[in-house]
């Protein structure tokens, strides 16, 4: 069987990726006991749609979370072979419920809450980015926080002020009020794990399951960060021991040093946003004004699209955009006045035969 090689972020804050995605997939690929190396990317751009995770399989390269467990499905890797179909049915809507809200409770306690931010968030994507990436994708980071939590009316700004300094009262006060509606969120998203798993090992008994992979990945940075305010951490293991007894249970299992996987080089064919745009500047650019348009639609056909489509879309622009802008400063400020252009007639790829060995399809 082809070794596999899983494009991630590093390990980070005390969880096996400082991105909850990446978690999810290596999870999956370890509860599987498949054969994989691991690049510590460190970069979304490292990836064709601006994301990570990215997996390359033999000549196949996958992009983002759900694309990539869709095609590991195909490929007969399937974690939740033995659910019969009510089982799978509630995966689906776990799987839901823990994409969207475990990870907006991360976003808010991240981004929202500054003292985080500023002792602990930005320092870690610091250390793990490159120059100049470590002084521009923190920010980059936030400012989408800031767009996805906009649901919830939250404001990126100063919360010290609104809690006791002292940590024991915070915390007293922090349980008697809930205090903001995030943490609230937080509390009936676990209260609703938390029964599924009742006294169970995993979500669906003793064996995990894909569901076991994504509640780790995403309740991990909840559970093992230790932030300036470490709020999240603090209600599941004082208010739901449970779930933190699943997450240290599934990391021993499946994370411990035994574990351990091999560290590999970045592949020479990876299609990165970089490559394309040195390789085909006019290409790259005609695709940035494909996506414009598609995404600028009319609201007819935005309607018509799923919201992870359109999230995806949201994602795919903002990332070109914000590699165009760094390209053209890097242009500017070292002095280069020009940039071969190849003819308009060549394609988004080199090789039109292998096209089809590039998968990052929207999610249906």
């Amino acid at each position: 069987m082809v070794k596999m090689q899983l494009y991630v972020w590093s390990p980070a804050l005390g969880a096996p990726s400082i991105d909850p995605k990446c978690i999810v997939i290596e999870s999956y690929l370890r509860v599987l006991e498949l054969d994989y190396t691991v690049v510590h990317a460190n970069d979304p751009q490292t990836s064709p749609t601006g994301e990570l995770p990215l997996l390359k399989h033999g000549a196949t390269w996958i992009a983002g979370i759900d694309r990539i467990l869709s095609y590991l499905v195909k490929q007969q890797f399937d974690a939740n072979a033995t659910l019969s179909p009510a089982e799978k049915a509630d995966y689906l809507a776990y799987n839901a419920l823990v994409q969207e809200k475990l990870y907006d409770c991360m976003l808010f306690t991240w981004y929202a809450d500054m003292t985080n931010f500023v002792k602990s968030i930005r320092p870690t994507y610091a250390k793990l980015l490159s120059f100049p990436s470590r002084y521009f994708v923190p920010i980059q980071l936030k400012k989408t926080a800031k767009s996805r939590l906009a649901k919830y009316d939250v404001e990126i700004i100063s919360d010290d002020t609104t809690l006791p300094e002292n940590e024991k009262d915070e915390m007293k006060e922090l349980q008697r009020t809930g205090w903001h509606q995030m943490y609230r969120l937080a509390r009936e998203t676990y209260h609703v794990l938390n029964d599924k798993l009742g006294d169970k090992k995993y979500m669906f008994g003793d064996s995990a399951t894909t569901l076991d992979c994504i509640v780790f990945g995403y309740l991990s940075l909840h559970y093992y960060p230790d932030l300036a305010h470490n709020r999240l951490q603090h209600i599941l293991k004082e208010e739901y021991p449970r779930l933190a007894r699943f997450c240290d249970r599934f990391q021993q299992t499946y994370f411990s040093d035994q574990k351990d996987v091999e560290i590999s080089e970045p592949s020479d064919d990876i299609p990165s946003l970089w490559r394309t745009m040195i390789n085909n500047p006019r290409g790259f650019l005609s695709s940035i004004k494909d996506d414009a348009v598609q995404y600028m639609s009319s609201s007819d056909k935005k309607k018509k699209r799923s919201e992870a489509q359109l999230d995806f879309e949201r994602k795919r622009i903002w990332s070109i955009a914000g590699g165009v802008t760094f390209l053209l400063a890097y242009i500017i400020y070292n002095g280069i006045i020009s940039v071969e252009v190849v003819d308009e007639d060549d394609q988004y790829y080199d090789d039109d035969d292998n096209q089809d060995d590039y998968v990052y399809e929207l999610d249906e």
